[in-house]
């Protein structure tokens, strides 16, 4: 009764994620600056969570989007006005939700997150980061959010 018990549990677990996947990260285009200030993209009801995750690892995260007015004295004769963004670096987010992937200790679920870094002054995607992992709390697991951040972090110095 006893092995019983022990092989149902461990036909159970088979099926679980019990450690974190590892993240999938490509440069594409090398920054000469690497940014630490993002506006987030397509975050929606998540846009909390991963702004929290990305402050701990020391960025800076604005909600929206701003445009500011630069006026410059080209010369003695000639003022400049031109509009400039306030941040020029955004990560936009593209969520994936596996709905069958249930955590068991908590209401979330497995998500698949891909993150990209992208110049906003000349349009240009530099980096791609994809993690896996549960949407919020899933002891064992690490919420996705976190992960993405700490990876951002590693191979954004």
């Amino acid at each position: 009764m006893k092995y019983a018990s022990l092989i149902l549990m461990l036909l159970a677990l088979t099926g679980c994620q019990v450690t974190d996947t590892r993240p999938q990260t490509v440069v594409i285009n090398e920054a000469i600056h690497k940014p630490k200030q993002f506006i987030l993209l397509g975050a929606g009801e998540y846009e909390g969570d991963l702004t929290v995750a990305l402050i701990k690892e020391g960025f800076k995260v604005k909600p929206i989007a701003i445009t500011q007015k630069v006026t410059e004295l080209e010369s003695p004769t000639k003022i400049v006005e031109y509009k400039e963004a306030g941040y020029r670096y955004a990560l936009k987010l593209f969520i994936s939700h596996h709905y069958g992937n249930v955590c068991v200790f908590s209401k979330g679920h497995i998500v698949s997150v891909t993150m990209s870094v992208i110049d906003i002054s000349s349009n240009e995607t530099l980096a791609i980061l994809k993690q896996d992992g549960p949407d919020r709390e899933c002891p064992p697991l690490t919420p996705v959010w976190s992960l993405l951040a700490k990876e951002l972090s590693k191979s954004w110095k």
